[in-house]
């Protein structure tokens, strides 16, 4: 299977690595801070680059001589993989304080790659200062381009030096990939009613009986997000899933800031683990944990699966209630892995856990449950299993002709209650997406079915389908 090309930010800390991430992507992701080693470990995210999809990699500053933060030696381990595994660098320069030992160092280990790399000269804030690249060519690279990432100056041209250093043989794939992604936002454009035109065709068609088909997407890696409170093993259970110390792990609570995308295969099966900050109570959120919470609740969002994770000596708490809503809110599977069974010592130990997992997650008892001992590596098969089975689900596709057979039935058995001495009619609809199953339904009067029969509906809907693990998407519009 072809993969998405790899690029990678590197640099010395404080050069604005972060800022140029953010710039390129688009959004805020990256924490920015004046801090040195605000960034430790490699963030990930998918990112158009003029109509390339690549895996745009932002790291923590390289220090080869551990005296800028307390995390400088594993920040710089973590750089030095990004570069291991990118297909094109941007190494990211100061152009304001110009060359210094550090860029030499990193320039050095950069040469050892041999790797395409682009020299991004940052802080070049006015035009006066373009001169100020020359300094920066002693580092032996022939590719230099002055950029401000606060003031998007030279951020095009980064742009089209990219995608003009990308492998060839990796290019389509991101092509493919930056296509899939604007059919997914007409997707939702016609989910919202922005599309008002196409929603009127597709209503029209399905009156007529015509099968609305989803378009075929090629097989592709489970992004899976390790959540849960500070300090429940997320970053060892991701260790263990990976087989290798690719995150920090750390007693102190907090260690993991951002969030981390892991790739790796397991038998035939491809996934993307992202570990993630955990996640606290709002009111103890402060200054840079702030960001992490957000960076938390993005991983959240980019995930096909939401891993939750739970102390099982502790017990789920009501912030864990919390977590999982947030994740039902974006309509992601969750799976309840209950970690550090090994301190499970009695069976009123383990009737305790079930019951309080019972009542704290009510509103999800399809929500699969695993138990787990990341240190020991115990359960992590079943995970897996578990994984795979509502990601399933989640890409699941049912037929046009099927839907609706089904959607009669139910309307004969159940209908809508009377809204303003109007009878309420569901005509018939169709699934327009995947991740989650997403249903288009008609009515007459859409606004007048209440929240317990669409509950109603989406119980019968989820036991007819096979949707037994997962939360499903239902959206009424006017015919």
């Amino acid at each position: 299977m072809k993969r998405l090309p790899v690029v990678a930010i590197v640099g010395r800390p404080n050069v604005g690595k972060s800022s140029l991430f953010n710039r390129l992507l688009g959004k805020k992701v990256a924490i920015i801070d004046d801090t040195a080693g605000v960034t430790r470990d490699r963030v990930v995210q998918e990112a158009d680059i003029d109509g390339y999809r690549v895996l745009l990699v932002d790291t923590g500053g390289v220090d080869t001589t551990g005296k800028s933060h307390e995390f400088a030696k594993e920040t710089t381990e973590q750089a030095k993989r990004a570069m291991e595994e990118a297909d094109v660098i941007v190494f990211v320069v100061d152009g304001k304080e110009g060359v210094t030992p550090l860029d030499e160092e990193v320039a050095r280990i950069l040469r050892k790659w041999e790797k395409p790399v682009i020299v991004a000269v940052n802080k070049v804030d006015e035009p006066y200062m373009e001169d100020v690249i020359y300094e920066f060519y002693k580092l032996g690279f022939d590719e230099l381009i002055p950029v401000s990432a606060i003031h998007k100056i030279g951020i095009p041209t980064l742009k089209e030096k990219i995608v003009e250093k990308l492998p060839e043989e990796l290019k389509e794939k991101a092509r493919e990939e930056f296509l899939k992604a604007e059919r997914r936002e007409k997707a939702e454009k016609l989910i919202s009613g922005e599309a008002t035109e196409e929603l009127r065709e597709l209503s029209e068609s399905l009156e007529r009986g015509e099968e609305y088909t989803l378009e075929e997407e090629e097989k592709e890696p489970i992004k899976v997000a390790i959540v849960g409170r500070p300090n429940m093993g997320k970053s060892t259970l991701l260790n263990a899933l990976v087989g290798e110390e690719r995150a920090i792990v750390s007693d102190i609570p907090g260690t993991t800031r951002d969030a981390i995308d892991t790739y790796v295969k397991i038998g035939d099966d491809e996934f993307v683990f992202i570990d993630t900050a955990g996640i606290r109570r709002r009111g103890k959120i402060r200054d840079i944990e702030y960001y992490s919470y957000l960076r938390a609740l993005d991983a959240i969002d980019r995930a096909d699966v939401v891993v939750l994770l739970i102390d099982a000596e502790e017990g789920p708490t009501e912030r864990d209630a919390k977590i999982a809503g947030i994740a039902l809110e974006k309509y992601k599977p969750i799976v309840i892995a209950v970690n550090k069974i090994d301190k499970l010592k009695t069976q009123s130990d383990w009737e305790r856990i079930h019951r309080e997992l019972d009542l704290t997650f009510d509103f999800i008892p399809y929500a699969p449950r695993v138990f787990i001992s990341a240190k020991e590596k115990k359960g992590l098969e079943e995970l897996i299993k578990q994984i795979k089975d509502v990601y399933s689900q989640y890409t699941k596709k049912v037929r046009t002709g099927e839907f609706n057979r089904a959607l009669q039935k139910l309307m004969e058995i159940h209908q809508p209650p009377v809204y303003k001495n109007k009878i309420v009619k569901i005509y018939y609809g169709t699934q327009v997406k995947t991740k989650p199953p997403t249903f288009l339904l008609f009515s007459n009067y859409p606004e007048g079915i209440p929240k317990s029969f669409r509950r109603f509906l989406e119980n019968r809907l989820r036991d007819i389908f096979g949707f037994n693990k997962i939360p499903i998407r239902i959206v009424f519009k006017k015919r």
